[in-house]
């Protein structure tokens, strides 16, 4: 059996043989944060899409009235965040904080997009994946909600 590649481990890029992989890090790059690094904040304009080599990730929003942020996803070794980027042109939704020294693949849309341009079939197993972890996003979410209420 062949080597994994690294990049096998995040699950926005399941599926993807090793040379559609490589194609993805050629244009991407690695970056290391220590604990407590703010990597984006709430509101500031989106270019990266983040993977999770090693560490964790707390993303947190503001409450209405600014007085506290609040955790609403921890993202772990083998997921992404700051992934809406290929999808809109809009302020960041939340702010990614490290808790942990971490590890992260970075690629902006348009180095994604590149890669999609010159293999549809990257952008569609790309994108199917995003779907189905959004979906489970939600489905966690309304699980959550449903609990909460007593449902």
């Amino acid at each position: 059996m062949g080597k994994e590649h690294r990049l096998a481990v995040i699950k926005l890029f399941a599926e993807l043989s090793i040379d559609q992989l490589e194609a993805i890090e050629a244009v991407g790059s690695f970056r290391n944060y220590d604990v407590g690094e703010v990597i984006f904040a709430e509101d500031d304009t989106g270019t990266h899409l983040y993977a999770i080599m090693e560490g964790r990730v707390q993303l947190s929003v503001w409450l209405p009235d600014k007085s506290e942020q609040v955790p609403v996803h921890i993202a772990a070794h083998g997921s992404e965040f700051g992934e809406f980027v290929l999808l809109e042109d809009k302020p960041r939704s939340a702010t990614a904080t490290t808790m942990k020294p971490t590890s992260v693949f970075v690629i902006t849309a348009g180095e994604l997009d590149s890669v999609f341009t010159n293999d549809p079939a990257v952008g569609w197993k790309v994108m199917r994946n995003m779907c189905r972890i959004q979906v489970d996003r939600m489905r966690k979410t309304t699980a959550e909600l449903s609990a909460s209420l007593g449902w």
